[in-house]
C-alpha cells in the first residue's frame, strides 16, 4: 500500500534556513549545491517589468474566462484548489512570452537537464502542468503538501529516489507573508515521507514580481492564507519524467500551428515529439517511431539527426554519473 500514514508522530525538524536567492547568471552546479540542500532556490528577475506586463496582457482573455475555485464538488479537491484562486492553463496556445521565456528558456532546461538526464535516471522530461496561480484574499492556506505524492511509486521509493517531478513558480505580483506567499520547509526534502510539517515550521518564500521559486517535488509547501483584499498572481509550471503521465493533456489542447513555432526541444516538452527515457526505444510513438514525423514537424533525415543529439546528451550524462 503506497499511501502515507497519517498517524506517525511529527518530530522532523527544518534546517533553519532561508531560501538562497541567486541571479540568472549563477552557474548551474551552484544553484543545485542550495537546491539540494534546501529543497528550494530563489532566482531573481526571471523575468522583466515589461515581460510581466506583456505577459498579464496576452493572459487577460484567458483569465477572463476562468472561475475561481475548482468546479469538482469536493469538499478537500475545492479547499486544494483555492476557493479564490484561479487557474487558468492553455498558456502555452496564448502567450508568446510563455513560449519564449518559459517553454524556451535555457536556463530553466539547464536546470531540468540536470535533474531529469544528469542526475536521475530518466533521460527525458516534459511538461506536466502550467497555469496561472491567482488567489484573491482574503483566504486560507493551502494543506502542505509534497508534488512527488502525485507519482505513487515514487513515495514508496522515499526521499532518496531521483525525482519524479521538480516545480517554477515565477511571481507576476510580489509575494508577501501577507497576501499568500508560498510556505516552504527548508530540508524537508530529505524528510521521510510520513513527516509532512507543521504550519508553524514553515518560512515565506518572499519574492519579487519576477521572480522564480525552483523546487524539488519532495520538498513540503503549500500556498500561504492570503490575509489581503489583493491578488497575489504567478505562474506554476512544473515538469515530470518522460515516463510518468502529466497533469495536463498538452498534445489535446496545444494547436499543432503553435507547437511548430516551437524549437524541436520545445516541442518534445510539450509533448509533440516521442519522449526517450533512458535506455529505452522510446514513448509516446507513432507506428514505432517518431511522433515528430508523424505530425509533420521534420523529414525523416531530421528526425536521425535530433535523435542521435538525445542519444548523445543521455551517453554524457550516463558516463558523467558514472564517474562520480
Amino acid at each position: 500500500m503506497w499511501r502515507i500514514p497519517k498517524d506517525t508522530p511529527q518530530t522532523a525538524v527544518s534546517n533553519g534556513h532561508q531560501l538562497q536567492e541567486l541571479g540568472i547568471d549563477t552557474p548551474v552546479d551552484e544553484i543545485f549545491q542550495h537546491w539540494n540542500e534546501d529543497g528550494a532556490v530563489v532566482i531573481k528577475n526571471l523575468l522583466t517589468p515589461e515581460q510581466i506586463q506583456e505577459l498579464k496582457a496576452e493572459l487577460e482573455p484567458v483569465l477572463e474566462s476562468v472561475q475561481r475555485g475548482s468546479l469538482i464538488p469536493h469538499e478537500e479537491l475545492q479547499a486544494f484548489h483555492g476557493r479564490k484562486t484561479k487557474r487558468a492553463g492553455d498558456l502555452v496556445n496564448n502567450s508568446a512570452v510563455f513560449r519564449e521565456k518559459f517553454i524556451e528558456n535555457d536556463l530553466l532546461h539547464s536546470l531540468l537537464h540536470k535533474v531529469f538526464t544528469e542526475g536521475g535516471h530518466a533521460g527525458d522530461y516534459w511538461l506536466s502542468a502550467a497555469s496561472t496561480l491567482n488567489a484573491a484574499g482574503p483566504q486560507p492556506a493551502q494543506t502542505l503538501h509534497r508534488d512527488t505524492e502525485q507519482s505513487p511509486p515514487y513515495v514508496l521509493l522515499g526521499p532518496e529516489s531521483t525525482e519524479a517531478v521538480v516545480n517554477f513558480i515565477v511571481a507576476l505580483t510580489d509575494f508577501t507573508e501577507e497576501n499568500g506567499a508560498t510556505r516552504i520547509i527548508p530540508g524537508s526534502n530529505k524528510w521521510p515521507y510520513d513527516q509532512r510539517g507543521k504550519p508553524e515550521q514553515t518560512i515565506p518564500a518572499l519574492l519579487k514580481a519576477g521572480d522564480c521559486m525552483f523546487f524539488s517535488g519532495k520538498v513540503v509547501h503549500g500556498m500561504g492564507e492570503n490575509r489581503t483584499e489583493t491578488e497575489r498572481q504567478c505562474i506554476q509550471m512544473s515538469t515530470v519524467a518522460g515516463f510518468l503521465t502529466p497533469t495536463e493533456a498538452h498534445p489535446f489542447t496545444i494547436k499543432v500551428e503553435t507547437a511548430k513555432k516551437l524549437s524541436r526541444r520545445g516541442q518534445r516538452y510539450i509533448g509533440f515529439r516521442s519522449q526517450y527515457p533512458r535506455q529505452t526505444s522510446g514513448l509516446w510513438l507513432k507506428d514505432y517511431a517518431e511522433l515528430g514525423l508523424h505530425l509533420g514537424l521534420d523529414d525523416l533525415e531530421s528526425i536521425k539527426e535530433d535523435q542521435e543529439t538525445i542519444l548523445k546528451a543521455h551517453m554524457e550524462a550516463f558516463l558523467r554519473d558514472a564517474g562520480r
